[in-house]
């Protein structure tokens, strides 16, 4: 049996128009694309060639910026730019793509760091011991996976008691975590330890079972570090703990967004802020990572060049999987998630997919920053960091990689420039002409108006020349109130522009292709007739 169009259910004909979702295929992804006509692999490097250009661009530009010799303030500044690049578009593919409302980016980038600079402190002598920290990480993925599998037979158990009552299985999780609490306060006032408190002998059988695998595997792990060439060692032991960090931050981000993305907005945001905060609170009281003076003498690797290759390394891929039948999913599930739930969508794997891509190069940015700062403290990732990189998720536009990128690079600069507000000068209005010609000519190629925006540049750059002339005229120094200027700068962009700077468009093609833009899902199938089997 068939239901002509007219007779669709409006959930089928809604979730027929949401992003790709419906008959989503490969049609799509090779209509109008580049290189077609090419063999598959030729079509993929086609696909892929700006990624090696754009990594070759980052090579030269650190070359130049060494042979310049910058100065310590200003390349501090550019490189605190790069980290929030990769925290704000990681962040992006979270909040922007997928809809959820998350404040735990933090957390994600603690786990990095704190991951990165431990091996790296005992384990990599240096960087020239390649072997060191992938066997700890090999180590310690062992023994959270077997802690991992029997937790989940404890609540596997629990669950069944549904079947005597539906409130049972919550009042057995109390039961248990204060049991939990119970024993290790007993184990902290008994000097012997008893053999009757569980929980506490199992903490150290796996600190025992950890402590075992280190020793025995340590030995072999250096003889295949030596194998290596002496050149490259370091580059090699250094993409092991950026990997390693951040596959940890991934499966803490799996760990926490399995239940908690089935929370939905400020709900989620509290369960998420809440889970930053117990990282940092667990990272605070554990002796071995330092507690709260946290981790120093950490041998520094990152450099521009690491920095923003891995960077570029970041938006390519957030780019891609954006903008892939699998991406338009994930923006069908932000869309509507009952009409995407309808076209046979697991919605709750797509956000899970979502928040652990984004928990992993969250995590690979904290373990760039540790492995540059030197010394790393549970203060630096509080819920203050995480509303940072919220905003700049929102300041450039929702579902904006290139907003994001935007964002985070003002947002970087303009806490800095209030330190000295300076005065535009002739290179200053240069740049503003410059800039204004640059939007009346995207504007007038996108058929849109350009004089308002051109307008707001041109009044908030007059507008700075003012406030920066009276403050002179009447000895204020701006310098004093700069968090204050900061602030109302963010609050008059969001009156401005509630949808953010590029308000989900971005500064390039969202598919290399012909027409440089995704097909409309039901253009191929506008005249044909769906149907719906009985």
């Amino acid at each position: 049996m068939s239901l002509k169009k007219s007779e669709q259910s409006p959930v089928v004909d809604r979730s027929a128009r949401l992003a790709g979702v419906a008959g989503t295929t490969d049609h799509f992804a090779a209509r109008g694309a580049l290189g077609a006509g090419f063999s598959p692999w030729m079509q993929t490097l086609i696909a892929n060639g700006p990624l090696p250009l754009l990594l070759v661009g980052v090579w030269l530009i650190g070359m130049l910026l060494d042979h310049m010799k910058v100065d310590t303030y200003t390349f501090r500044i550019v490189m605190t730019i790069g980290f929030n690049i990769i925290l704000a578009v990681s962040l992006q593919l979270i909040n922007g793509f997928s809809g959820q409302f998350s404040l735990g980016h933090a957390g994600f980038m603690a786990v990095g760091a704190y991951l990165a600079a431990y091996p790296t402190i005992h384990y990599s002598e240096k960087f020239n011991n390649a072997g060191g920290p992938l066997w700890f990480y090999i180590a310690l993925a062992t023994v959270a996976a077997i802690v991992a599998g029997v937790m989940y037979g404890v609540f596997s158990l629990i669950r069944l008691s549904r079947k005597w009552h539906s409130t049972l299985p919550a009042i057995l999780i109390l039961l248990v975590f204060a049991w939990l609490l119970t024993d290790i306060s007993l184990e902290s006032r008994t000097l012997t330890g008893s053999p009757f408190l569980l929980w506490s002998r199992s903490f150290d059988g796996i600190y025992r079972l950890f402590t075992f695998l280190i020793e025995t595997g340590m030995p072999a792990a250096a003889k295949m570090s030596a194998m290596i060439p002496a050149f490259a060692r370091g580059p090699i032991c250094f993409l092991i703990l950026l990997i390693g960090a951040g596959c940890f931050a991934a499966a803490t981000g799996f760990i926490v967004g399995l239940p908690a993305l089935r929370l939905r907005g400020d709900y989620l945001a509290i369960a998420t802020l809440g889970m930053a905060e117990i990282i940092r609170i667990i990272i605070q009281n554990a002796a071995p990572l330092g507690g709260a003076l946290g981790l120093d003498r950490i041998p520094k690797y990152t450099d521009f060049i690491w920095l923003y290759g891995i960077a570029v390394v970041t938006t390519f891929v957030i780019w891609r999987i954006a903008y892939s039948p699998q991406g338009r999913a994930i923006v069908a599930v932000r869309e509507d998630e009952v009409a995407a739930s309808a076209c046979g969508v697991s919605t709750t794997g797509r956000k899970v997919t979502a928040f652990v891509l984004g928990a992993f190069f969250g995590g690979v940015a904290g373990a760039l920053f540790a492995l540059h700062e030197r010394s790393i403290t549970p203060g630096f990732f509080n819920m203050t960091k995480s509303i940072e990189i919220v905003v700049m998720v929102t300041l450039g536009g929702l579902g904006s990689i290139s907003g994001a990128i935007l964002a985070a690079a003002v947002l970087t600069i303009l806490p800095e420039l209030l330190r000295d507000p300076p005065s535009l000068g002739v290179g200053g209005w240069v740049a503003v002409i410059v800039i204004c010609a640059v939007i009346v000519g995207v504007q007038m190629w996108r058929g849109k108006k350009w004089l308002g925006p051109v307008l707001t540049v041109l009044i908030a750059c007059a507008a700075w020349e003012i406030i920066r002339a009276l403050a002179i005229w009447k000895g204020i120094r701006l310098a004093d109130f700069r968090m204050i200027i900061y602030s109302l700068a963010l609050i008059l962009m969001m009156l401005l522009r509630p949808q953010g700077l590029l308000g989900g468009r971005e500064l390039w093609p969202k598919r290399l292709g012909n027409s440089g833009r995704l097909p409309t899902p039901t253009e191929d199938r506008q005249n044909a007739e769906p149907t719906v089997m009985a």
